[in-house]
């Protein structure tokens, strides 16, 4: 298996730097069509090929190489070869043509690529052949798209749900002040506390300020609740079990005497809910009814807006079950190792490793990547059944609404003008362009789900099959 570079999009700086091949000469390339949208090409490598990469090679090489009695970089390429191996030599060149002439054999042969290709390298004949099994793009037929209806679920908002939000914000604004009673679930106290277990002490803590609120698992599940009913001045005695998965395996499941002496006590000095507080809180309102009033606005907006995207989610999975896809396996491979990638760099950045999160979720590292490959061909249906109904429906964005999406995309960016220039690249702007046009399928199939609007371009019982990619790339955008 060749193991060199397999991209085989470049940017325009990379275009300009290595694109060496003589796209007038016709490749000796014979080409195989097979099953499950998948095509195999072998290509003849002749010695004359690779002619101008083996200087390609040496130029690259030379610059890494420290080679006795000349000037780094200025070693003759006769010189770099005899000290590398012809052999060396062979694969560095083969490493900048094959991404090239795999590229230039796609455009030949008319191929609608879907992924990058499997590409190996046979040395054993002569000439060399190298052998790239391509994955086209899937075909997708949608059925009665025109027909999906779905029912609107009514939004409520309670009395009860408004008081919630208005104990939250008393909660938020109430000072802590200190009261002349027992402990009670909610107070914040002052402590010394020291836990032993099976005659070792394992914590001694002084003067430390702990929020006895219901539930609190810290330092572990029931100490809060023990503490009720507490004076100040008084030590309480209490034993409770440390919990099974507690970070410290020697003391899991062991248990572990508190002895925990309280100092102070101070609860929350809750205000009255009147139109003083009305006034008081951020924004300032007339009266507590006005305040209500606000809330229940402010509650119904976050529901209707949670209420369209869960029924805007129902319509694409309606139109996902709809569909039939013919599709390569690689693709669905290449897309299900994008999702562990992206996976896997979220849990660096809560400082979690891969194996740590499957030893959680209790799952096996196989499990976990048939999930993956699951969620990949579920991504993949939907990106292109919705390709299929924004090409029957005759939708797209016009280079005027892809300027206008760029511009929102990049403000405020680090570096605006990096990224408007990598966006404005045309595989990027049709990707843009793709993903505006999906965002306008979802919303012509809300309207017809809804029952607003039947008209469709497309058959209402069958849509044509169609093959459009959602990124050049290979990997699947999301709506």
């Amino acid at each position: 298996m060749w193991r060199g570079r397999q991209a085989l999009a470049f940017t325009t700086s990379e275009q300009c730097a290595c694109l060496l091949f003589d796209w007038s000469v016709a490749l000796k390339v014979t080409r195989e069509d097979l099953e499950q949208r998948e095509v195999a090409l072998s290509i003849e490598v002749e010695e004359g090929d690779l002619a101008p990469y083996y200087d390609k090679a040496y130029r690259h090489l030379v610059q890494r190489l420290n080679v006795p009695g000349f000037r780094k970089g200025k070693a003759p390429r006769s010189v770099v070869q005899r000290l590398v191996g012809d052999g060396v030599m062979l694969e560095e060149a083969m490493e900048f043509f094959v991404p090239e002439a795999v590229e230039k054999a796609i455009k030949e042969q008319g191929i609608e690529q879907g992924a990058a290709p499997r590409l190996e390298v046979d040395r054993e004949k002569s000439p060399i052949v190298l052998k790239a099994t391509v994955p086209l793009r899937p075909k997708v037929v949608v059925s009665a798209y025109s027909e999906i209806r779905l029912p609107l679920e009514p939004i409520e908002v309670t009395d009860q749900e408004v008081d919630r939000v208005l104990e939250d914000m008393r909660w938020a604004q109430a000072p802590w002040a200190p009261v002349d009673r027992p402990v009670a679930l909610g107070d914040r106290v002052t402590i010394d506390a020291r836990g032993q277990v099976e005659g070792k002490q394992v914590t001694r803590q002084e003067g430390v300020e702990f929020y006895a609120g219901e539930g609190n698992p810290s330092p572990v599940k029931g100490f809060a609740e023990a503490l009720v009913g507490a004076q100040a001045g008084e030590t309480q005695e209490f034993t409770l079990t440390v919990p099974d998965d507690f970070a410290d395996a020697e003391l899991a499941g062991k248990e572990c005497t508190f002895q925990v002496m309280v100092h102070a006590i101070k609860a929350k000095l809750l205000p009255e809910l009147d139109d003083e507080f009305a006034k008081g809180v951020e924004g300032g309102y007339e009266s507590l009814a006005a305040l209500k009033e606000k809330l229940w606005e402010g509650i119904r907006n976050r529901k209707s807006e949670d209420a369209r995207i869960k029924y805007e989610e129902s319509v694409v999975e309606e139109l996902a079950g709809r569909a039939t896809l013919e599709i390569s396996p690689m693709l669905v491979e290449h897309e299900a190792q994008h999702i562990l990638e992206e996976e896997e760099d979220t849990l660096k950045r809560q400082r979690v490793t891969v194996d740590q999160y499957l030893s959680l979720m209790g799952r096996s590292q196989d499990q976990h990547q048939e999930d993956a490959r699951k969620e990949a061909l579920d991504r993949i249906t939907r990106v292109y059944a919705l390709n299929n109904v924004a090409e029957m429906e005759g939708i797209s964005a016009t280079e005027a609404e892809v300027d206008q999406e760029i511009d929102r995309l990049v403000k405020g960016a680090n570096d605006e003008k990096r990224m408007r220039r990598n966006l404005n690249e045309p595989d990027s702007r049709a990707s843009v362009g793709s993903i505006l046009a999906r965002r306008r399928a979802i919303e012509r199939l809300v309207a017809i789900a809804k029952g607003e609007e039947t008209r469709s371009t497309a058959p209402a019982s069958l849509s044509p099959a169609t093959e459009i990619t959602p990124e050049g790339s290979g990997n699947v955008g999301t709506a």
